[in-house]
């Protein structure tokens, strides 16, 4: 089995002996910044309009609806529309609710996330079942978006190796 190359092997090798490494990983950083950014306020945007990536969350019960006073999901106090955040570390970046943040009631919004996201089927005491259906406002986010966040990459690859 052989491989065969194509493309400008040349001009890429001569941009590469210029040692764009600075400016490559500033490039990279910097896109991994606005990605990231981008996530969050798209997750947020999605729980807003009831459906993050394009996908509509499942009706509230009636029940829900009365005890809460709104038909919307996700949205009651806000604490877990706030606790969706980012945060860049050295070579990649974290978007999603952080382990550590609570609710009013000392709850980890990591835990509500995570019912929300995939559902959960709760039995109370008294003996009676509570089905909470999905409601996922991360995945379907991060999947729309996913083309966009790879493009941001290669221009800011493109860019700093055309800096070189």
């Amino acid at each position: 089995m052989s491989v065969k190359r194509f493309g400008d092997w040349d001009k890429v090798k001569a941009r590469l002996e210029n040692n764009p490494g600075a400016r490559l990983a500033k490039a990279i950083r910097q896109a991994t910044i606005q990605n990231a950014l981008l996530l969050v306020r798209e997750i947020k945007r999605g729980i807003v309009s009831q459906a993050p990536g394009g996908a509509p969350f499942a009706p509230l019960a009636e029940s829900t609806i009365e005890r809460k006073g709104s038909s919307k999901a996700l949205i009651d106090t806000g604490f877990l529309l706030n606790s969706v955040t980012q945060r860049i570390l050295i070579d990649h970046a974290f978007v999603g609710l952080l382990r550590g943040t609570v609710n009013k009631d000392g709850e980890d919004m990591v835990n509500i996330g995570a019912i929300m996201e995939y559902g959960a089927t709760i039995t109370m005491p008294n003996g009676t079942t509570i089905v909470l259906p999905p409601r996922p406002f991360l995945h379907p986010t991060m999947e729309k978006y996913r083309d966009q966040v790879a493009d941001n990459y290669s221009k800011a690859i493109r860019t700093a190796l055309d800096g070189a």
